[in-house]
């Protein structure tokens, strides 16, 4: 962790307040969970600007802050923090968002040989993440990404946590053209990961080709003979090769036998560090296999046990909103699907359902976001999929799922609403003892509501 004089030092800041030898515990953008002895950074959002939030922030005990330089009220937030707390640290900066980046990237650089793992891709990052996380930590003191701290702002605040680990795995997304680049240059990985190239964001990037040429920007700052890990089935992907100074390693399905999918986890064969071995998968959706893939290369790179690679995977705990089991009664079960969407994430979450024994099984389906002129296309493309499984209702919601609808109704029953609220009460109308139902939507979407109403 970084003091002060280094804050200062990072930033080309100018501290106006505070010992300089103190060393903050955290750092936080996130008012509401402001602790004591953490530094606060004001970050200047679309609707908010945080530094309207600092003096809350000292009242709760925070070190300090930065506060930009052009900011109109600063001798009035200054003097009024110096009066709750004398020796408040406070720094003046630019910009605090580019003073963060530039505080992690200094960071990186203080803590430059102990080696990063950084992992993203269109789908499946954040599970991926975990799971090589989890193989890790079986031999080794690791630093793993927290919360969906990810971002051109989440991910230096996780870089500014380097410390003395001999491990840290890191995520990183992007959603605008360029930040992947910046993000490489901050965590200099030793190891990059891509799982995949999909549509999520194609409205902001365009198309395809577009999101590959953006994600593969990971590699931009790997160190000197760094390895990139990759989904050697993906389209764009597999064709990656004599990148200068990078190795790269492939992980395929055909390395995967004997599938036993089960309703809470999944059982495969396949050969870890030149073993035929079984691996237990305690989550639900075969699409967890290729994250489980990906994470023994990375084991199998970082030298771990074959022993210890199955019993890191097998640790692996699932996130809540992604295939969340929920029994309520009745022997009702939620499958809450909810924490994010794209069209591969739905057709996988409902092929996943499909594989269920069930006495009915119904899909609550809600719009995928951020698809752009490619939205009509891809919401018609989930309603072609009830042509080839088998669910006994659909409940759609959102003005794109009008699209979904089009195609769907003449697979499978389904029913399409515009308010939420009469969505609910024809649901918890319809529902029967021992049926599965199945929702999905991307987060803005809200389905959290739903469920809460049916847990009801």
């Amino acid at each position: 962790m970084l003091s002060i004089s280094e804050l200062v030092k990072a930033t080309k800041g100018i501290l106006i307040n505070g010992n300089s030898n103190i060393i903050p515990k955290n750092y936080v953008i996130d008012s509401r969970i402001m602790q004591k002895d953490d530094f606060f950074v004001p970050i200047i959002g679309e609707n908010v600007d945080g530094h309207e939030y600092i003096i809350e922030t000292v009242k709760k005990g925070a070190i300090g802050f930065f506060i930009n330089s052009n900011y109109k009220k600063i001798n009035e937030i200054v003097s009024e923090s110096k009066k709750i707390n004398k020796d408040i640290c406070i720094i003046k900066v630019n910009d605090s968002k580019e003073a963060l980046y530039e505080a992690g990237v200094y960071n990186r650089n203080k803590h430059i040989d102990i080696p990063v793992i950084a992992i993203t891709g269109s789908v499946g990052k954040t599970s991926t993440r975990e799971m090589v996380a989890s193989v890790i930590k079986t031999e080794k003191n690791v630093l793993v990404t927290e919360k969906n701290y990810n971002s051109i702002i989440g991910a230096p605040i996780m870089a500014l946590k380097i410390d003395n680990q001999d491990v840290c795995v890191f995520e990183l997304g992007t959603d605008h053209v360029g930040e992947m680049d910046r993000l490489s240059y901050l965590v200099k990985p030793n190891v990059a990961v891509i799982t995949m190239i999909g549509v999520a964001h194609i409205g902001i990037f365009g198309n395809k080709e577009n999101i590959f040429k953006e994600k593969i920007q990971i590699t931009n700052y790997m160190k000197k003979n760094g390895t990139l890990i990759i989904n050697g089935d993906d389209e764009f992907l597999k064709n990656i090769k004599n990148l200068k100074d990078i190795e790269i390693i492939r992980f395929y399905d055909k390395e995967v036998k004997n599938i036993q999918n089960e309703i809470q986890r999944l059982k495969y064969d396949t050969n870890i560090n030149g073993i035929n071995s079984t691996v237990v998968i305690n989550a639900l959706g075969e699409h967890n296999i290729k994250n489980s893939l990906c994470a023994i290369k990375v084991g199998e790179k970082f030298k771990i046990s074959t022993k210890n690679i199955i019993l890191g995977i097998e640790k692996y705990k699932n996130f809540s909103r992604r295939l969340e089991k929920i029994v309520i009664k009745d022997n009702i079960t939620l499958i809450d699907d909810t924490y994010n969407s794209s069209i591969n994430s739905v057709k996988s979450g409902l092929e996943t359902i499909n594989k269920i024994d069930a006495a009915r099984k119904i899909a609550v389906i809600g719009d995928m976001l951020d698809l752009g002129d490619e939205s009509k296309k891809l919401h018609e493309e989930i309603g072609e999929t009830f042509k080839h499984i088998k669910f006994d209702k659909l409940y759609l919601y959102g003005k794109e799922c009008k699209n979904t609808k089009r195609i769907a109704e003449q697979f499978i029953e389904t029913k399409y609403y515009e308010k939420k609220e009469q969505l609910i009460k024809d649901l918890k109308a319809d529902i029967l003892p021992n049926d599965v139902i199945y929702l999905k939507a991307s987060n803005g979407m809200k389905f959290n509501e739903i469920i809460d109403r049916l847990k009801e």
